[in-house]
């Protein structure tokens, strides 16, 4: 693997979008060019987790929504040698040749055995089982035999070792792997408030232009996520601001997260989009703690 790969943090980043938005963006060809713009920021800025949150939830049936930005982020997450066999064919994924590569680690283009290095973790999917045996595809010309019986069709993390003719696997976490290894998508059909009761012991950034400038709290935020073990950081849709969200939840914003932060202060257009504000802010964040 290469010396330059980019390491994972030493914190859990992970951010909260809202179902709608692609509410302003009229067909699903436009709507997935800015899902490779969204999936590209997650992807160069390391975000390990992204959440789908119903911003009209009891107003509105969002689960369309939320299902198109989940399958199309998730479709860009997966290495490109298990696309087609993770994903079937429909109509979310109409336009999927628009998306760009994400250029991971997680997605090597080398796909002969001769090419990869010993202890190279890889992606893989289980193709079969033989008695207490698997059989993994990690996009390499010959399959990984792993000593655990898997259901075929189950994704993996692996690590592979060549040993004579065969490559063995070993079964691994995410989390036992240096370098930055992607990010997950949650696709959570539960109102902001739901969202922040799960995270409620992670550091909570919310994004506003009604919050602190980062020019006064820059050094509080780096402070805070060098001392975090895990930060969300929340967006609001293209039509309302997280305030008026959780409002409608009997929330107060205030009250529901750490800091509310400016990442774009002196703003030169009157609204900045969602997909603006994802690259802004996360831009700010890995200058802070690279």
């Amino acid at each position: 693997m290469s010396i330059t790969a980019p390491l994972r943090r030493k914190f859990k980043l992970s951010v909260a979008l809202p179902a709608s938005i692609f509410s302003e963006t009229k067909n699903l060809r436009d709507k997935t060019i800015k899902a490779g713009f969204i999936g590209r920021a997650l992807a160069v800025f390391r975000v390990e987790e992204v959440i789908i949150y119903r911003d009209l939830y009891g107003l509105k049936d969002q689960e369309k929504e939320a299902s198109l930005i989940s399958s199309l982020l998730s479709y860009m997450e997966t290495p490109q040698y298990l696309r087609v066999k993770i994903f079937p064919i429909e109509k979310n994924l109409l336009y999927a040749g628009l998306l760009p590569p994400l250029r991971t680690p997680h997605h090597p283009t080398i796909a002969k055995v001769e090419g990869i290095v010993d202890g190279e973790f890889r992606e893989g999917l289980v193709v079969s089982h033989d008695g207490s045996s698997s059989f993994v595809d990690v996009g390499l010309d010959k399959l990984v035999k792993i000593s655990s019986r898997l259901k075929p069709g189950l994704r993996v993390t692996v690590r592979i070792f060549k040993r004579g003719n065969e490559l063995i696997g070993e079964l691994c976490s995410k989390r036992d792997i240096p370098v930055y290894w992607g990010y997950r998508v949650l696709n959570i059909n539960r109102p902001l408030g739901s969202v922040l009761n799960v995270y409620r012991n992670s550091f909570k950034i919310a994004t506003s232009k009604y919050g602190l400038p980062i020019t006064e709290v820059y050094e509080e935020l780096a402070t805070r996520l060098r001392n975090s073990t895990g930060t969300l950081v929340l967006f609001g849709s293209p039509r309302e601001g997280l305030a008026d969200i959780l409002l409608r939840d009997g929330l107060d914003l205030k009250e529901c997260v750490d800091l509310i932060v400016n990442f774009i202060p002196h703003q030169g257009s009157v609204t900045v989009r969602t997909e603006e504000a994802l690259y802004a802010t996360l831009a700010i964040l890995n200058f802070l703690t690279p």
